[in-house]
């Protein structure tokens, strides 16, 4: 049975994501449509800290490597990347994207991928403020549908019910698996492509050695599929 052990009520807008520090267990980091990145210590009752963002924030993740160092993605279709020590203003402040960000993951300790409802996600390092490399294929106008890294290799989700891998050295696709849509009988002369379904999650089996062929997709028909990649 678990038991609450802390609760934060300082934001005024509905919470799109939470993270925990890596390096610093009892500091974590949460993104609102206020606003604000907000920093917790789970010592404390109130924040220890607000980055005021000037835009919906729908993602924030602390790097893998570093305890002062965190990226969140916004609604105003940009990546901010802050030092901690100095939560006045970013590091960088990554720019490409058409519409609002709504992941941002490290793949390294000096590598982001952002993704975004215009339907790409992009490549970026730490120290440069241009992308590196788009990726193209996966379609996603609307829905949260997933992003994860795995060493070289990035997975999403899609609007057309599909899970898409790319390699952080190509923009093209390095290849799909198309989810079955369950029909009723109701949707019997219903083509499949016009299903409004998606691929809503994506995960990485964690192993010790950081990488794994093994990842775990879902759909928004509650659809759960283990994939192993050989």
């Amino acid at each position: 049975m678990g038991a609450c052990s802390k609760v934060y009520q300082e934001h005024e807008k509905r919470c799109w994501s939470v993270d925990f520090n890596l390096m610093d267990p009892k500091l974590l980091a949460s993104g609102s449509d206020d606003a604000k990145v907000k920093l917790w210590s789970t010592n404390l009752d109130n924040s220890v800290a607000s980055i005021e963002a000037k835009a919906n924030v729908c993602c924030v993740k602390f790097s893998p490597s570093s305890r002062y160092h965190l990226a969140f993605g916004c609604a105003d279709h940009c990546v901010h990347y802050y030092d901690l020590r100095n939560t006045k203003q970013p590091i960088m402040v990554f720019k490409g994207h058409r519409k609002a960000v709504s992941y941002a993951k490290f793949v390294s300790g000096e590598e982001i991928v952002s993704a975004s409802t215009d339907s790409q996600l992009k490549l970026w390092n730490v120290g440069k403020p241009h992308c590196l490399r788009s990726f193209k294929g996966h379609i996603n106008e609307k829905n949260f549908v997933g992003l994860a890294s795995n060493g070289d290799y990035i997975a999403c989700g899609s609007e057309n019910n599909s899970l898409y891998l790319y390699y952080k050295g190509l923009s093209k696709t390095l290849l799909t698996f198309k989810f079955d849509t369950v029909k009723s009988v109701l949707d019997k002369d219903r083509k499949e492509d016009d299903t409004n379904e998606f691929v809503s999650a994506v995960c990485w089996r964690a192993l010790p050695n950081g990488e794994s062929n093994v990842l775990i997709a879902a759909n928004s028909q509650g659809t759960i599929k283990v994939l192993e990649l050989v």
